[in-house]
């Protein structure tokens, strides 16, 4: 029998912290679906490589505006009004709350102008609406696996070990490190796989467990003081990953409810469970059984695209689910209604790399770009999922909008060849 040694209310010192997971980690109080922004009006951040030098190129920032119109030809990597930045980044966030957009860059690709080799770290650019202008020097760590933001913050958790870097929109940056001896189970510490945002000072901070294929949630302040502890066997655990790459596999949707998802459990225990908003139990009434709806597929990443949808990407056969196995079959699940709806319109998974996206009014902004001969490694690096190495060059890097009611998916934005597309960021107020 597993000895559980869980104590409520630990405390774990904070200081302050900036920015993002994956671009779609939504403000509960201002998500997608809420936007005060006429559609034609809102500004949005585009991130490209180059697919030559790949993760030891450095990166390009450019800013766009207008979600109505569809583009094509942009330029973002090596574009004269494009910000280049020494360091290559594997994700991106976007602060709704602080305005501040962060680069994680990948340790193996840090320049020498950069911060130095094998040097994991945060890069914080405050967004004035027109302009991008860098905060501070990055903020470093030993490696990173998943990302994103709360409150005002930014934040990036090591791969293995329970310890958040967080960063305030200066750019100034502290280690939280949860108490290893309080938060053990049989040995094992947890690793932080997501921090949703709960509103009112309030996030439920995703754990891990090696040792366990259960979801588990601690409700923390801000300041991640943890105040309780949930676990559930419904589901298995909610994380995804390739090589030292990690996805979120949960969410808050426009009304504040909070899912957590499992898509590859190698007990079969594949679905969501629900927080609903005001609560901090999981709903002993909600249970979404993912494997059944999609056919026998496991999946590896989940980000809200506004509302109660979400996009889901499965891995591109039902026997698969590994560390290394390809994915990038999508769909959109409506959490209320427990439907799902394969996505049509992109591309064969197996001949493009998929990169970071966002969720706004209702669709979702997916790049689409060639593979490259990208390798993995610490801090964050590893190819985005779906083809394998090796350039595809007849792939046009894309943006494709993807309608949440429909799944149908549509060319967006197009782009030179010479943009290894990394993420879009979408302003939303």
């Amino acid at each position: 029998m597993q000895t559980k040694k869980f104590f409520a209310c630990a405390a774990c010192a904070l200081a302050v912290g900036s920015v993002f997971t994956a671009c779609s980690n939504d403000d509960p109080a201002v998500g997608p679906g809420t936007s005060q922004v006429d559609p034609a009006q809102v500004r949005f951040i585009v991130v490209s490589g180059d697919p030559e030098s790949d993760l030891s190129g450095g990166v390009c920032i450019k800013t766009f505006s207008d979600l109505t119109t569809t583009k094509e030809g942009q330029m973002v990597y090596g574009a004269a009004d494009a910000i280049k930045v020494p360091d290559s980044f594997t994700q991106e966030t976007y602060n709704q709350q602080t305005g501040v957009f962060t680069g994680y860059i990948y340790a193996r690709g840090a320049s020498a102008e950069g911060i130095g080799s094998m040097k994991a770290g945060l890069r914080s650019y405050l967004f004035d609406g027109s302009a991008l202008t860098e905060t501070a020097s990055p903020v470093y760590l030993d490696n990173f696996g998943n990302t994103g933001t709360f409150g005002s913050y930014s934040y990036a958790a090591q791969i293995s070990n329970p310890v958040v870097v967080v960063v305030d929109k200066t750019g100034t940056g502290k280690t939280v490190t949860l108490d290893p001896e309080k938060y053990a189970i049989d040995g094992t510490n947890p690793s932080v796989t997501n921090i949703v945002d709960m509103g009112d000072n309030r996030v439920a901070m995703v754990w891990n467990y090696a040792n366990r294929d259960s979801a588990v949630v601690a409700i923390a302040d801000y300041d991640l003081n943890v105040q309780k502890v949930l676990y559930s066997s419904e589901i298995g655990r909610s994380m995804g990953q390739m090589r030292s790459v990690r996805y979120t596999q949960s969410g808050a949707d426009d009304e504040g409810n909070v899912y957590i998802f499992s898509g590859s459990s190698t007990d079969g225990k594949v679905g969501a469970l629900r927080i609903k908003k005001g609560t901090t139990e999981f709903d002993p009434s909600y249970k979404f059984d993912i494997l059944s709806k999609s056919g026998g597929y496991r999946f590896r990443k989940a980000f809200h695209i506004s509302d109660d949808y979400f996009l889901i990407e499965f891995y591109n056969s039902p026997t698969a689910y590994g560390n290394m196995d390809a994915s990038g079959k999508m769909a959109v699940v409506k959490m209320s209604d427990q439907s799902l709806t394969w996505v049509t319109g992109l591309p064969d998974p197996t001949t493009v790399s998929i990169s970071w996206g966002d969720g706004y009014n209702g669709s979702y902004y997916l790049p689409i770009a060639a593979p490259t001969s990208m390798s993995g490694g610490g801090g964050g690096g590893g190819r985005p999922t779906g083809a394998p190495a090796k350039a595809a060059s007849t792939v046009t890097p894309t943006i494709y909008r993807i309608d949440a009611k429909t799944g149908v998916a549509t060319p967006f934005m197009t782009f030179a060849t010479t943009d290894l597309l990394k993420a879009i960021c979408i302003v939303k107020k």
